[in-house]
């Protein structure tokens, strides 16, 4: 054949954009063309609920209006409804099209029956679909095994694989909960939720589907997001946008054969011969890396816009799922992190957890990973809170799988404490994965796999994805954006791709794994312009990976302290009752251990260790401290039949077992004297606590406009005009701590001020920055009088109105002092808020105060975290609202003044203007948000000198209130259980009994190794080497160092001291280094 001379049929050049558009009408399931294009051949046959061939029947479980919509009679177990079925209780009534089911929260239970008409004439490789789609979750369940086959969620995963049935009869359950995957919101998901929603049955179908032409949709998908998103300067988008077109044009609408015509052309052309199969990600060109490591995940909140109870249910939906996909893909992994909710899934569905999901794990498709009790915020939860995160989380892993994770699993919360990376550490975890502060709204974040060092200089490896998500549907785009978005790409240039329906659960889909296997199959064949993808690798081997190519890590960049997160900064303030109880639950808790270790290693063979209702309430306080509801973004349900109650509860469960405990303290003395007890004790307590016979006087005196408060350390005057302080002067220097003339407060200090808080979106999580310039002084007091003057304390009651039906009581307190102890005088401040009744407003305390610097420093967990009070960058501009726990510090070289509180999060330090965040007021996703009174106490403490070891003494005393009383005759033996002198910024927080114990019997013992222990931690609070020595009563055999997990790391040496019959321990800490000691009897 020679070229032609003469040209008789001239061919145009096709117009890209036209030809690209073409492309979407060919497996467009709507729209004006649909029968005439691939979807007229997605199904063979198809029969909708007939009440022949399709059977569905209801029954709704009792939801009487008004009822908890959390309490265990809303979600039966599965044998009692079923059990109750096969004993004839249940009267099941003919389900309809498009019936509605509801209310909100509420469970329907359906009876499925189907009979496959003969005239199919199935053959033995035909697959058939059950079809459904109620617009809420539900789970299918085998009535004979009771369990679970795979989840229904509303559109995103509909169908149901029928296994084979000889007989084509089918009869099966399906339990729903009335509720969409993102809960019940009121015209947006993050609305509070309309209690009194309906969902409607769609479709209850029994489906012949043609699996080629389904195949074909995939196959067509990504190559036509190919043409679409490859760059313009590829041949292989160009080449991709030719075939599909090709495609288009040999597809007959009354052939259905013309399909496999379809699939033969794309295949040979841009697929390889793999595309259909697992075989396809063991081939390709070995000598090109992989740009993107897909792994499957279903990332779900264990509460958010829905409750603990739904989550229940969410667990078992999402991961059965999982584990039947696992049969028809080999090569899928899945990830699943949050102890708590496998701990649920275990007390559940135990058959299920027995016999489907630990033979996943065993072959290496299903795995725990994470190590922490839930996905849960780092920023507010208490120090020794946050290291049980991880105590509880990788030993239920370790108990129930045998292994632990060596990866913090964190994809989304709302930042992450500089202290995360030392605590990881000490848990056998040296990897980290977030994602979340691709949110920033301020500054990009500039690294995508990097080192994370720590407070203490402790480092984690760290990926962030990305593709910026951890719930990719596969895409192309998906895959492509993970490969070309990486911001180390010059160290490390693969990444990893979370895929999977999330936040409500939900995970992987089967398109999305038939999706992968296309996009793979593109790479192998048309080279790398089109990413290698790799599925099939386990995140380990991803960050094997990462270490192999960067030299261990050495050559990846390094981001030492907090990862702050620029966004969400509200959640340090919502929902404050909770965030109140969590700080009351964190200290009771540490009372209760403290005085439990004491009695059970005194008293032996009196008392036992309570450890399994220890470990409870332990697992209560973590599980609210999930990253949505410590934070204060969550529906109401959530607290108010939830989390408050439980919170509430371990308050209340605490305080009964000291009380027991102390009872066998008691028991073990005839006196009848008794002395009050602490649960601290510090290096200069002898300095610090020592009774004193020569108390100083305070005075309170009253002028015509100010009332003066005094002792022998202090002189505070308050305004009677505002009911703000106006000075504060330390007598013995007589400098001034308030700086009134200068900023933008010049009312004086305990100076409320109310902020408008219109965030752009995300009402309960933002705050945002133009806020901090719309606000008003809350400056004219309604009352201002003298309401306590004796010889101990004198005090000043101010009642300044917030609006109609609102007020604010606030006391002001001063305290004689001690001589002993006159430097640790502060202003005492207890704040009642009655009937907050605001809408998106923000109340604040401020005061402002002579020192100049340019950081303060914000307690966090085991140490500080310095931030600017300048706004010289983006950066600095984005932390105008900061986290901080008992109390704050602003100080310059010779005097500075702290702030602590008992129960409040939120805070800033700008200029001269400390400001110390109360309440907020946001109406969604809980339009009830923090409305109602509210208690606060808070303190201003002025000292000379920089920030020391005095404020952090100051404000644990200030948050650790409570007394307890035990005969006088036993006193001195349980004081001296525990003691430590040395470098006083080495503070002892926590003691409890050994973990592996045998005679406390641990629901958490990995295996019992010692008779009796006690685990001591200490930690350097402050910034510097430290050396102190643990004292103990005790007979000690032996004194190990022990990691979180309570490993051995080391024997620590130590000496008895036979004239006061206790043993020594010197130890030494770097700067904010934790560490735990375990004493062996």
């Amino acid at each position: 054949m020679s070229y032609e001379r003469v040209n008789y049929d001239p061919t145009f050049k096709p117009v890209q954009g036209i030809y690209e558009n073409r492309l979407r009408q060919f497996i467009n399931n709507g729209g004006d063309y649909k029968d005439l294009n691939l979807p007229k051949f997605y199904d063979y046959k198809r029969i909708s609920l007939d009440r022949n061939h399709v059977k569905v029947y209801w029954y709704q479980v009792p939801f009487e209006k008004n009822s908890s919509p959390v309490s265990p009679d809303k979600r039966p177990p599965w044998s009692e409804v079923i059990g109750n079925d096969k004993a004839g209780k249940i009267y099941w009534q003919e389900a309809s099209i498009n019936q509605p089911f509801g209310p909100s929260w509420s469970t329907t239970w359906f009876k499925v029956e189907l009979h496959i008409p003969k005239d199919w004439m199935l053959n033995e490789n035909d697959q058939l679909v059950f079809d459904w789609d109620c617009s809420n979750e539900g789970v299918v369940i085998d009535p004979n095994t009771l369990n679970p086959k795979t989840a229904f969620s509303g559109g995103d995963r509909t169908e149901y694989l029928l296994p084979k049935a000889d007989d084509g009869k089918y009869f099966f359950y399906v339990e729903t909960g009335n509720n969409g995957m993102f809960g019940c919101g009121e015209g947006s998901d993050i609305n509070p939720p309309n209690d009194n929603r309906y969902f409607h049955l769609k479709k209850a179908d029994i489906v012949l589907p043609d699996w080629e032409a389904r195949a074909l949709y995939i196959d067509f998908w990504m190559v036509s997001d190919a043409a679409r998103e490859l760059p313009g300067d590829s041949w292989q988008k160009h080449q991709a946008r030719t075939i599909c077109n090709k495609v288009m044009d040999i597809f007959d609408p009354k052939d259905r054969s013309s399909v496999k015509r379809c699939r033969n052309l794309l295949k040979n052309e841009y697929f390889d011969k793999y595309v259909d199969s697992a075989d396809v990600y063991r081939h390709g060109n070995e000598d090109i890396l992989t740009d993107v490591y897909g792994m499957g995940n279903c990332h779900i909140d264990t509460a958010w816009l829905w409750p603990f109870a739904e989550t229940r249910r969410k667990i078992v939906r999402s991961w059965s799922s999982q584990c039947t996909l696992m049969e028809e893909y080999p090569e899928y992994q899945f990830v699943a992190s949050q102890a708590q909710q496998f701990k649920w899934l275990l007390e559940d569905h135990p058959r299920f957890f027995k016999e489907c999901l630990i033979p996943k794990f065993q072959q290496n498709q299903f795995f725990p990973i994470g190590g922490s009790w839930v996905e849960n915020d780092t920023n507010m939860p208490g120090s020794e809170a946050l290291a049980r995160q991880f105590f509880f989380g990788q030993r239920f892993f370790l108990k129930h799988f045998g292994s632990k994770s060596t990866v913090f699993w964190l994809p989304d919360t709302f930042g992450y404490s500089s202290q995360v990376p030392q605590l990881c550490q000490l848990s056998g975890i040296d990897k980290f994965l977030t994602q979340k502060l691709s949110w920033n709204n301020i500054n990009s974040f500039p690294h995508s796999t990097f080192n994370w060092a720590g407070l203490d200089g402790t480092q984690l490896l760290t990926h962030m994805p990305p593709g910026n998500t951890y719930t990719a549907d596969s895409h192309f785009g998906d895959v492509l954006r993970t490969a070309k978005q990486n911001k180390t790409s010059e160290y490390y240039g693969s990444g990893l791709m979370l895929y999977g329906k999330g936040d409500g659960g939900g995970g992987p889909t089967r398109e999305m794994l038939e999706k992968m296997r296309r996009i793979r199959s593109m790479s192998n064949r048309n080279g790398n312009v089109v990413p290698k993808l790799e599925v099939g690798k386990t995140i380990e081997e991803f960050y094997d990976d990462i270490l192999a190519r960067t030299d261990n890590g050495k050559d990846l960049p390094t981001w030492s302290g907090e990862l702050y997160f620029e966004f969400h900064r509200g959640t340090y303030t919502s929902q404050a009752n909770t965030k109140r109880l969590m700080r009351f639950s964190e200290i009771k808790i540490h009372d209760l251990e403290w005085i439990a270790t004491k009695t059970s290693m005194l008293f032996p063979d009196q008392y036992i260790y309570p450890a399994k209702e220890i470990n409870d309430l332990w697992e209560n306080i973590l599980l609210c401290q999930f990253h949505d509801v410590l934070p204060g973004s969550c529906i109401e349900i959530v607290y108010k039949h939830e989390a408050l109650p439980m919170l509430q509860a371990v308050i209340e469960k605490c305080a009964d077992l000291i009380i027991e405990a102390l009872k066998v303290l008691k028991n073990n003395s005839k006196s009848q004297n008794i002395k009050p007890i602490k649960t601290l004790v510090w290096s200069d307590s002898d300095s610090a606590f020592v009774s004193s016979v020569e108390e100083s006087a305070v005075k309170v005196t009253e002028a015509s406009e100010y009332i003066t408060l005094s002792n022998e350390k202090l002189k505070v005057m308050i305004s009677k005009q505002s009911g703000s302080i106006t000075s504060i002067i330390d007598l013995d220097t007589e400098v001034e701590y308030l700086d009134l003339k200068n900023g933008r407060n010049k009312h004086g200090a305990n100076q409320f001020v109310i902020f408008d808080d219109k965030p752009l979106s995300w009402q309960a999580w933002d705050t945002e920055l133009y806020s901090v310039n719309q606000y008003t002084y809350l400056n004219k007091a309604e009352t201002v009088v003298i309401s306590e003057n004796s010889k101990d304390k004198a005090s000043v009651k101010v009642i300044i109105p917030v609006e109609e039906g609102c007020k604010i009581i606030t006391t002001i307190s001063l305290s004689a002092t001690l001589n002993s102890n006159k430097d640790d005088s502060f202003i005492d401040i207890h704040t009642h808020v009655d009937n907050w009744n605001a809408r998106n407003k923000f109340l604040k305390v401020e005061f402002p105060v002579k020192v100049r610097s340019d950081f303060a420093s914000y307690e966090t967990q085991f140490g500080i975290t310095r931030r600017p009070t300048h706004y010289n960058t983006s950066w600095d501009v984005a932390k105008f609202e900061v986290c901080s726990h008992k109390f704050a510090d602003y100080s310059e070289y010779n005097k500075g003044v702290s702030i602590f509180n008992d129960s409040k999060f939120g805070f800033s330090t700008h200029g001269n203007l400390m400001r110390l965040s109360i309440l907020r007021s946001p109406k969604a996703p809980d339009a009830h948000a923090d409305m109602g009174s509210h208690d606060i106490r808070y303190a201003i403490y002025p000292h000379a000198g920089a920030l020391s070891s005095t404020t952090v003494r100051l404000a644990h005393e200030f948050n650790y209130i409570h007394r307890y009383e035990v005969p006088a005759t036993i006193y001195d033996s349980f004081d001296q259980v525990i003691k430590i002198t040395g470098d006083s910024n080495v503070v002892l927080s926590n003691i409890k009994r050994g973990e592996d114990d045998v005679d406390i019997n641990s629901n958490y013992a990995i295996g019992q190794h010692e008779k009796r222990s006690m685990i001591v931690r200490v930690y350097e609070s402050l910034g510097g080497d430290s050396s102190v020595v643990l004292k103990t009563s005790l007979p000690i055999k032996k004194v190990v160092k022990v990691d979180n997990l309570e490993n051995e790391i080391e024997v620590v040496t130590f000496t008895s001291n036979s004239k006061t019959s206790t043993a020594e321990i010197p130890i030494n800490l770097n700067a904010f280094e934790v560490a735990s000691y375990k004493l062996c009897v």
